[in-house]
Formats: structure tokens, sequence, C-alpha cells
């Protein structure tokens, strides 16, 4: 099977990685820029259709974002070893590590502010740029490793 630039698991044995910047900064923002933003949005979807949740439903708004945070950081080691052929850099695993950290505040604080009473609006801004700085520490993670040349682009017919 042929991968191509936008493939929507990249990170697969045997697949590489994204050959052009911008390709694969879309990969990220696809992957671990969209699957944070639909366990953010599971609060709101709780919220509309049981105003009080039931303890059932305010346990699992309560374990999903460590939840979330644990599954990234199992997957996380592995993106990056793919990308740096087999091991991971301390300096990646720091990145990740930090990702994580910032996943597991926006989360949380997209549920908090979701559930808050009159909260102020400029609290959003808490979960917006906690949102930023984990697509920024992501970004730096799992970029390719610059010790392998970039691969060649089938398309260009060189």
């Amino acid at each position: 099977m042929a991968s191509t630039a936008f493939d929507p698991a990249p990170d697969e044995p045997g697949e590489p990685t994204a050959p052009f910047p911008m390709a694969r900064f879309l990969q990220i923002l696809g992957w671990d820029g969209a699957l944070p933003l639909v366990v953010a949005l599971a609060p709101a979807f709780v919220k509309t259709f049981w105003p009080q949740p039931p303890v059932g439903v305010g346990l699992f708004l309560i374990l999903a974002p460590p939840g979330a945070a644990m599954f990234r950081a199992h997957i996380g080691w592995h993106q990056i070893a793919q990308r740096c052929g087999g091991r991971a850099p301390w300096l990646r695993q720091v990145a990740m590590a930090a990702a994580i950290a910032m996943l597991f505040l926006f989360e949380s604080a997209v549920s908090a502010l979701t559930f808050a009473n009159n909260a102020p609006a400029g609290a959003w801004w808490i979960p917006c740029g906690s949102y930023a700085a984990y697509l920024a520490f992501v970004t730096f993670a799992l970029r390719p490793d610059s010790s392998k040349p970039p691969p060649r682009d089938d398309r260009s017919g060189m």
C-alpha cells in the first residue's frame, strides 16, 4: 500500500514521516491537534444533555483528562522512536512530557470552566494558551530526525 503525505496513521511501523514541513504540520495538527479538542468537547456535550450530571458522568469527566494524558504518554514514546530510528532522545522525551502536561492542563481547564458558575470570560485564555503550548511542544518532540536525510519526493519526478 502506497503511503501519502496525509496518511491518517503516520506512525505505523515502516511508514515514512511526511516529507514536507507543511504536510508534517498538518499531520500533527490532525492527530495531535484534533484529538484533544474532541476530548475537551466531552464536558460541553455532557452539560448540553445533563445540566447537573449524574455522579458517574462527573466521575468520567474527572478521570478523562488523566486517562488521555496516560494514553498520549504511551504512544508518544513510540512516535518519537519511530522518527528517530528506534531511539527516543532525552530532549524529545522532555518536550513530550511538557506537551502532555499542557494537554492535561488544557483538558482540566476546559472541564472546570464548562461547569463553573459565573467564570470570567478571560479565564478561557488558560485553556487557549495551554493548547497552543501543547501544540508547540508536540511539534518540537515529533519533528523529523535531523541526522537522517529527508524522504525523497516521488511526486517531483526526480
